[in-house]
């Protein structure tokens, strides 16, 4: 009898290891949100010190400099709110987008078009669902955007 309990006790254990390793963790949160339009968007997703930081390309989901803020924003939104919410231990998420741009040369590069950064506490104090998608840059902790891509939204 007191093997088959003790057999049960470590079958328990390892179900709930098991269990345990299939919650997602914060990077693969943030991975499944940036291709959730089922495409193939490559993102580089780090977890360093308590902080996801979020780096992706805006073209998949924008048709141009005028839409890319606001789809930047929409993906913004999505992360940083499930991030705080689901994994409390966050202290900050950060996001940048990337967009391909044309200098004045003519060469075609990738670069930073914006960039945010949401502390755990700004983040309680936002009611995310009457955002405007397009203005959640402006309510960073820390923001900056390509001066090309902040004129295009005025």
């Amino acid at each position: 009898m007191k093997t088959f309990g003790r057999f049960l006790l470590v079958g328990t254990m390892l179900l709930a290891r098991c269990a345990w390793a299939t919650e997602p963790s914060p990077v693969a949160f943030a991975k499944s949100v940036v291709s959730e339009r089922g495409s193939q968007t490559f993102a580089t997703v780090s977890y360093p010190d308590k902080s996801l930081i979020v780096e992706f390309r805006l073209e998949p989901y924008s048709a141009g400099k005028a839409t890319a803020v606001r789809a930047f924003g929409e993906i913004t939104k999505k992360i940083a709110q499930g991030a705080f919410s689901k994994f409390p231990k966050i202290k900050s998420v950060q996001l940048i987008g990337n967009l391909a741009l044309r200098d004045k040369h003519g060469n075609d590069t990738v670069d930073r078009a914006v960039m945010v950064k949401f502390s755990k506490v700004n983040a309680a104090t936002i009611k995310w669902e009457d955002v405007d998608p397009a203005n959640v840059v402006e309510i960073a902790d820390k923001h900056w955007i390509l001066p090309e891509l902040s004129a295009d939204k005025k």
